[in-house]
């Protein structure tokens, strides 16, 4: 899922894409401020609502209504052609692998592919055509697999799927301004194909059930994840296929989800950009102070990045309760009141904003994809390394790898996801330790309840009062806080669009990372020093 950026044209936008109205000096000496830097805050938020936050509600509402139309009327033509054809579902699921290729349900499989067709042209117009021919080729890569064994011929395919997304990209590489709004739509076809290959390796001993061209497109036009992801599996959309939820429910977590995406994307566009600008120091500042001023600078920039990516979450998540469509059951334990409440959950914003670790910041930063890497690429890399020693190692970098090259020729994706590995590694490494050593709650997964946790010092078996209970609340704040500055040195770099700055008023992508003096990297690398030192 890529970051998307919602820009607004205005009459008065300045030349650094942010809008600005002039405050009569008169206005300001009506009331009685006592502090200026007050009314100047006022002031941009007052002009931030004006020429950012209604401009941006109002482009973005054409927007979402052809997403959100489209779910439906492919829910609805899905309802009643089911029931006119007496389909029923066996157990929890509609349809198995063996009957998605009948005559009686590609019906439904065109419903989907034509819905999620119109959506596509709503929002991308002719340049839809790309991930079409994109599409085909991948379904031309997996009729190959007739003619390969095992997992190796699902390896193939993915190694063959990212690498004509590259040779598109590098064929239109001085045309790439289409491109990156497109590269999110594609690596989620992408992950489609590629679990749908690793899927038909493991059932091929009972038979290959490879879906016709109907199925297919079907599954992968899916209207509730084809503009915006997430991934789901071949067999989700089948079990959902006839098989709907409550609708009045679902209508209920749509405009929640639609709500919170607006906030994000509020957020994002104007509030954060805002306050990076009351952050921004006025000249280079060597001092303490000005170190903390640039570290909520980048804190701010950050929070632009992180809140695009929950509008995109929301919004998908709001797609998925609209069709109806059920996600793939991931290992991560699901708030049952918040499941309740927005449905399908494919990103976990409170998790992120406040995380426990990096580990579990990356498993909430979206959901869905974490499952895919887990299951075909985290576990198919631990299973080839089995009889080594660094085998768990070796898998963590290779999910990172692959992460990294789903999203395309971006080398600022390439640096944050990898550092995000190293610095995510140390942490777990060190923390293992540490628990084991102390025998403290204190890994980098959460803690599980008294009842199941199988560490002594545990502040929930021992009470929160306990100085030993404080303690481990005061190391896992410790990380807590280190986590989130990793976070805002991290995302700081995705907020630049370009790698080399094009004229004096632009930055080089990492001049935050410099000015900060790598700091975040130092502290990554010293993790793994410190558990080597004392393991």
């Amino acid at each position: 899922m890529d970051y998307q950026y919602y820009d607004y044209s205005d009459e008065e936008v300045g030349s650094n894409g942010n809008a600005y109205i002039d405050l009569d000096a008169e206005r300001l000496e009506s009331h009685d401020y006592v502090d200026d830097s007050y009314a100047s805050v006022t002031y941009r938020l007052l002009d931030s609502y004006q020429h950012c936050i209604l401009p941006s509600l109002t482009q973005v509402s054409g927007y979402i209504v052809p997403l959100l139309l489209g779910c439906l009327v492919c829910r609805l033509l899905s309802a009643l052609y089911a029931r006119r054809a007496r389909l029923v579902a066996v157990g929890s699921c509609s349809c198995r692998w063996q009957e998605a290729n009948s005559m009686k349900l590609g019906p439904l499989h065109a419903i989907n592919a034509l819905c999620g067709a119109g959506i596509l042209y709503a929002t991308l117009g002719q340049r839809m055509m790309i991930l079409t021919l994109l599409s085909g080729i991948s379904y031309l890569l997996l009729q190959l697999m007739r003619l390969g064994k095992g997992r190796g011929g699902a390896v193939a395919i993915a190694v063959l799927s990212i690498g004509s997304q590259f040779i598109y990209e590098l064929a239109i590489w001085q045309k790439r301004d289409d491109w990156p709004q497109l590269r999110g739509l594609q690596m989620v076809t992408n992950m489609k194909v590629i679990s749908l290959a690793f899927d038909l390796a493991a059932t091929g001993a009972a038979g290959l059930h490879m879906p016709n061209i109907v199925a297919y497109l079907g599954y992968i036009l899916n209207p509730a994840t084809c503009a915006l992801g997430p991934w789901l599996s071949y067999s989700r959309y089948l079990d959902a296929l006839h098989t709907k939820p409550s609708l009045r429910r679902n209508l209920c977590q749509m405009l929640l989800n639609v709500l919170l995406s607006l906030v994000a994307l509020v957020i994002s566009n104007c509030i954060a950009p805002t306050l990076s600008e009351l952050n921004a120091p006025a000249n280079e500042q060597t001092t303490q102070a000005g170190r903390w001023t640039h570290w909520l600078l980048m804190y701010t920039g950050a929070m632009s990045v992180r809140s695009s990516h929950y509008f995109v979450s929301f919004l998908s998540q709001a797609q998925l309760a609209a069709a109806g469509q059920q996600l793939d059951a991931t290992a991560l334990p699901h708030s049952g009141r918040s499941k309740e409440l927005l449905g399908e959950l494919v990103v976990r914003p409170w998790r992120i904003e406040w995380p426990h670790s990096l580990s579990a910041l990356v498993r909430c930063w979206n959901m869905p994809m974490h499952e895919w890497l887990k299951r075909y690429v985290y576990s198919t890399s631990k299973q080839e390394q089995a009889h080594s020693r660094h085998s768990t190692m070796v898998a963590v970098f290779c999910t990172y790898l692959v992460s990294s090259l789903l999203h395309g020729m971006d080398f600022r994706i390439y640096l944050v996801l990898l550092s995000l590995a190293t610095f995510a590694e140390g942490e777990t490494m060190l923390r293992r330790h540490l628990a084991r050593l102390f025998n403290a709650c204190v890994a980098v997964n959460p803690c599980p309840g008294a009842e199941r946790c199988r560490y002594a010092n545990c502040p929930r078996r021992l009470g929160w009062l306990s100085w030993r209970s404080l303690l481990v609340k005061l190391i896992n704040l410790c990380f807590t806080l280190l986590a989130i500055s990793h976070l805002a040195y991290l995302g700081i770099v995705l907020l630049n669009e370009t790698l080399v700055a094009e004229s004096e008023h632009e930055l080089p992508f990492m001049h935050h990372w410099s000015a900060a003096g790598y700091l975040s990297h130092y502290v990554g690398i010293g993790m793994f020093l410190l558990y080597m030192f004392i393991s």
